[in-house]
């Protein structure tokens, strides 16, 4: 059996396995059989929503100790807090199952590929409306990015990075009142349906050869990583794969992983760094391979790829 709870916020684990995103609720699953714990308050929203047998609690915990007092119970105790952990914990037999609820939903089915696309496509056009002639500083265009963002009648996959000159050297930068230069690195993705993106372009304002040959080099190894996924098994074979790649246009070695996988949260599995298992087949991948110059600036470019295992596409 297994028990998920959401509390406050999104739960990943939760949407995934109900359906619903309803806030207070626990979600009991045993095979087809799935109960739906949550408060009269919710009662409606969860009937016209849920596809399963709903229940309204008085107190969650003496229903949970009915329900599954005595029986072993898989958990996401990665988000669970100690609190309600411990408060489970005193009404059924807890087993921490979070690595297999992550590894589940690493492998992409094709209604999630379909959200990602979407939230790729919105995040596409959303750059594409970026005017740099307006945009005096970073904050100036971090706004534009929201403001198309809440048009499109979307949410943040995360906050945007915006990154001009020396900044962009600060691979988790946040945007500042520095007025714009030569370059300006965005790093951005939307949610759709849950589902998120994440790209990150380089805007190189006024002619700079170096900058653009640079930029494009690293376009180039975007694109060699995509065309070596099928050839490749697991998350380390991503990152020995792209370490080869870099070196050979003479860029210094990444400082970071080359990405990660991206779903119902912006960093998933697979993992893609030098010692993951993880296998990439039926996932889908932020590959971000990049250059930093301490203080001095840095460059990313970033694309979402679905592999299903045969083929690599950027979506």
């Amino acid at each position: 059996m297994l028990l998920l709870y959401r509390g406050e916020n999104f739960d990943p684990n939760f949407y995934y396995h109900s359906g619903v995103d309803i806030d207070h609720s626990f979600l009991l699953s045993s095979g087809k059989k799935r109960i739906l714990l949550t408060s009269k308050m919710n009662e409606s929203l969860a009937r016209s929503s849920f596809r399963g047998k709903v229940l309204v609690y008085t107190d969650a915990f003496e229903l949970i100790k009915k329900l599954a007092g005595r029986k072993k119970v898989s958990a996401d105790m990665l988000s669970l807090s100690a609190r309600m952990a411990k408060r489970l914990g005193k009404v059924c037999h807890l087993k921490d199952a979070s690595m297999e609820l992550l590894s589940e939903r690493a492998r992409k089915k094709p209604e999630e590929v379909s959200c990602i696309r979407k939230a790729v496509r919105h995040t596409r056009e959303v750059f594409d409306s970026l005017d740099f002639k307006k945009a005096k500083t970073e904050l100036d265009l971090k706004k534009q990015i929201l403001l198309a963002t809440l048009e499109k009648g979307l949410e943040q996959a995360f906050e945007p990075i915006v990154a001009t000159d020396r900044n962009s050297s600060f691979p988790h930068y946040r945007a500042s009142n520095k007025k714009l230069g030569s370059l300006v690195l965005v790093d951005y993705g939307v949610k759709y349906e849950h589902y998120c993106s994440d790209l990150t372009r380089c805007f190189i304002l006024g002619r700079d050869k170096r900058k653009e040959s640079e930029y494009e080099r690293l376009q180039d190894v975007c694109n060699s990583i995509v065309d070596a996924l099928p050839e490749l098994k697991k998350g380390k074979d991503v990152a020995k794969f792209a370490g080869k790649a870099i070196a050979r246009q003479k860029f210094s070695e990444m400082i970071h992983s080359i990405g990660h996988g991206v779903g119902l949260e912006i960093h998933e599995n697979p993992r893609l760094g030098a010692k993951s298992d993880d296998k990439i087949a039926g996932t889908v991948l932020a590959i971000e391979p990049a250059f930093y110059f301490p203080n001095k600036y840095g460059m990313r470019y970033e694309e979402t790829v679905w592999f299903d295992g045969k083929r690599a596409r950027i979506l």
